[in-house]
């Protein structure tokens, strides 16, 4: 019998040689690795965003009357037993609700009673700014998540850097007030909408609309009219119901704790400013032109790049630019033009009226840009080169950014610098009992502090 032949098995080549900085770096000396475009995670987003507001905390200023007097002296009376009242707060008005400063009681109150009534107050008043730096940076992640997952990482990467750079974003997302907290409930649901997320939708319109600030519930009508359209009614009528209960009855509690009565501070607000002759107008009337000019002033190229975002919407619609038509994004971004309108339309103007708006401004600025980008691309590459053509919309879109950090930055340091002596000088107070055994002071003598506006 014929011996079978032997088999040989080839002997394995061996591998490519990894040095020890290819291992720890992971590069491969064998073949380079497909080029991946970069992205930053919602983590990382979030903490770039909270330490851009830990800076509004430290050094923003307080920008309106009604922070101080509104919400700085009763939140004031709420931790100390003292303060000074507005007439909105009477009991024969009760136009404000005390939960909206119960609700920031709970970082305020432990922060108090840990670190006294002295010189702790300027602690108190960093910490709850903190807190409201926090929500802040959590409702713009949201957005920043629903803008990487359903546009795309490059919007979602311009769209983070305009909120970290905007003078707007610097001075609103601290701010102790209405405007602001429903600024952070109208952002989260504008990243509901693009998750077509329903039920947070409804959620956070009540939250906004009830806690926060009641005028402001004209922003929210585009997102009520996306849910009438397109919503499942068995999904966003019993949670509007739940969720309505939930806000409306601890605000009546509230409000019968401490005006001492049974009543209803958000409809005594509507009733007055509406059938109860409250004219706003009596405390000065601005021109259709005043947040045109204020926008500028707050988001420079931000606005025009925002407000011309439904042409670029047209333009995407009938495929000009080369992009895909999300009509989602339009409507999730619609509350601008509406608040806008609504708000051009009062006689009485307020710059913290636009703060509701300012996140959505910048990621319509931010759509634009990246729109803008495509266009001039595929219009050059039809007179030029391909790569001709990229290099220059990239260049020009580059400008635009770099004018945007630069004049952003500029105004915000310029608000600081300029008017900030306030904000330095009661710093200082508390330390001034640490001189009552010099001479340059008198023993338990009151100091006299007077600010001229």
């Amino acid at each position: 019998m014929a011996s079978q032949p032997s088999l040989r098995k080839r002997r394995p080549q061996p591998s490519p040689d990894k040095s020890w900085s290819a291992e720890l770096f992971g590069l491969s000396a064998s073949k380079p690795k497909a080029k991946r475009n970069r992205t930053i995670s919602t983590r990382v987003a979030c903490l770039l965003l909270f330490a851009a507001r830990l800076l509004s905390v430290y050094f923003s200023i307080v920008h309106d009357c009604d922070e101080v007097f509104n919400y700085w002296e009763p939140l004031h009376y709420l931790l100390y037993g003292y303060g000074l009242q507005t007439w909105e707060y009477s009991a024969q008005y009760a136009l404000r609700p005390y939960l909206y400063l119960l609700l920031h009681t709970t970082v305020a109150a432990p922060a108090a009673l840990w670190f006294g009534s002295e010189s702790g107050k300027v602690a108190v008043f960093h910490i709850t700014k903190a807190s409201l730096a926090f929500f802040s940076a959590v409702s713009e992640a949201l957005l920043y998540r629903a803008v990487h997952r359903h546009l795309s990482p490059n919007i979602a990467k311009m769209f983070l850097l305009l909120l970290c750079v905007s003078s707007g974003m610097f001075t609103s997302a601290t701010s102790l007030l209405p405007s602001s907290f429903t600024m952070y409930t109208l952002t989260a649901a504008s990243a509901a909408v693009l998750n077509s997320d329903h039920r947070r939708v409804v959620l956070y319109a009540m939250v906004g609309v009830m806690w926060g600030w009641a005028v402001a519930g004209v922003a929210f009508i585009p997102y009520a009219v996306l849910l009438l359209l397109v919503g499942n009614p068995m999904v966003y009528l019993p949670a509007g119901v739940v969720f309505l209960t939930g806000t409306v009855v601890p605000m009546i509690g509230c409000d019968r704790l401490f005006y001492g009565k049974w009543t209803f501070s958000l409809w005594n607000f509507v009733c007055y400013n509406v059938f109860g002759g409250g004219d706003s107008a009596l405390y000065g009337v601005e021109g259709p032109s005043f947040y045109m000019r204020n926008g500028l002033n707050n988001l420079n190229f931000i606005l025009p790049l925002g407000l011309i975002y439904p042409l670029v919407a047209l333009l995407d619609l009938f495929q000009v630019t080369g992009n895909e038509w999300r009509p989602r994004v339009l409507i999730a971004l619609s509350p601008i033009y509406v608040w806008l309108a609504a708000i051009t339309a009062l006689p009485h103007k307020e710059e913290r009226f636009m703060y509701v708006i300012y996140p959505l401004m910048c990621l319509a600025a931010a759509t634009t840009l990246a729109s803008f980008r495509t266009l001039t691309s595929t219009i050059l590459g039809k007179l030029f080169s391909r790569r001709f053509a990229r290099w220059i919309s990239r260049g020009a879109t580059a400008v635009v950014v770099i004018a945007i950090v630069v004049l952003s930055l500029s105004r915000s340091i310029a608000l600081v610098v300029n008017y900030g002596a306030p904000m330095r000088l009661y710093s200082q107070l508390p330390q001034v009992s640490h001189y009552k055994n010099n001479d340059l002071l008198e023993k338990n003598k009151i100091i006299k502090v007077i600010v001229l506006h």
